[in-house]
């Protein structure tokens, strides 16, 4: 399975509202056909018709007052749909110690291999006994 966005749009009236939706699927013809299927009965009433009989990627609700439309599917990697919904939904920029960090996985793994490596008993633990409770410590608070 793979992961894909779904990017809308909704025209109400005079307003217009985007939206990135997530869906998994084997490929993007099982997106498409999926996410198809999710808007046909997408509104409250649950009555859609194609807004246009040659797009079947435009609906129409409550008898032409809403459309939405699904402008693209595309294969999306999760991490980078976060922090991009973080960069378009964020108001300023957030302060470092609230991004994360592309790189804490791989630091959480190296912590604790190195934590491994240390802390196989004797002399050898009794002499890095602050390290490995420091690496213990770091490794608890990480994976919440």
């Amino acid at each position: 399975m793979k992961l894909f966005e779904v990017r809308t749009t909704e025209h109400n009236g005079e307003q217009e509202y985007s939206s990135s939706h997530l869906l998994a699927a084997r490929d993007t013809g099982q997106a498409r056909s999926l996410a198809r299927e999710f808007f046909e009965t997408w509104y409250e009433d649950g009555k859609s018709r194609h807004a246009d009989p040659e797009n079947s990627d435009k609906f129409e609700f409550l008898g032409g007052c809403i459309i939405l439309e699904v402008d693209s599917i595309a294969e999306v990697d999760l991490e980078e749909w976060k922090q991009r919904q973080v960069e378009l939904y964020s108001i300023g920029k957030l302060p470092t110690a609230k991004q994360q960090c592309k790189g804490c996985k791989a630091l959480i793994e190296a912590c604790a291999y190195i934590l491994n490596c240390l802390n196989v008993g004797g002399e050898q633990s009794r002499q890095f006994a602050d390290e490995i409770a420091y690496l213990n410590r770091v490794l608890k608070e990480n994976r919440k």
